[in-house]
């Protein structure tokens, strides 16, 4: 009988550099003055990002083989505009997301897309809508004081494991691509 192999929860994501990290959590402290979200849970500034694909449970051959096609992914590197707020009320996330994708972002979300389709069967991916969840388990906030838009410098993009622990979900970055 073969032995069960391990398996891990991983998604794909665009990962902040510093400055960018750094600026969403400022906008994220100034937004939990809100009194509508002062019970909200915060995400940690550590785990902000931009999922572009989850693909939950796989085992570790499709990790290895994942990671082998998206070396051939040759997507441009663009600029993401963070302009706007918005709220998912069936999931109650406040997040921060983007007013136009461009077209080397949505380039590269259906590159990866292609790779995954190659090695996890059956994955489908949702309609991709670039946002960053600020706060989890939050009530409508109502009206978000304006922010100064934030341009990210997408560069890379990178492989992601979710490990869950008591305190909340550890993201750890297992590898990173750059962009052209």
């Amino acid at each position: 009988m073969a032995e069960k192999q391990r398996r891990r929860r991983l998604f794909l994501a665009l990962w902040p550099d510093d400055i960018t990290r750094k600026k969403l959590a400022d906008i994220q402290k100034k937004l939990g003055n809100n009194e509508r979200l002062k019970t909200a849970r915060p995400v940690v500034a550590a785990n902000l990002h931009i999922t572009m694909h989850f693909l939950g449970a796989v085992t570790e051959d499709v990790h290895a083989q994942l990671e082998t096609m998206l070396c051939g992914v040759r997507a441009q590197a663009c600029t993401l505009v963070i302009d706007r707020w918005g709220y998912f009320p069936r999931a109650k996330v406040l997040w921060l997301g983007a007013s136009a994708a461009p077209g080397a972002l949505t380039d590269l979300v259906e590159q990866s897309q292609t790779c995954i389709q190659a090695c996890v069967d059956g994955y489908e991916q949702k309609r991709f809508v670039p946002h960053i969840t600020l706060f989890r388990k939050a009530r409508h906030p109502m009206e978000v004081d304006d922010f100064h838009p934030i341009e990210w410098d997408i560069d890379r993009f990178a492989l992601v494991e979710s490990v869950t622990h008591p305190e909340g979900p550890e993201y750890r970055v297992l590898k990173e691509w750059m962009l052209g």
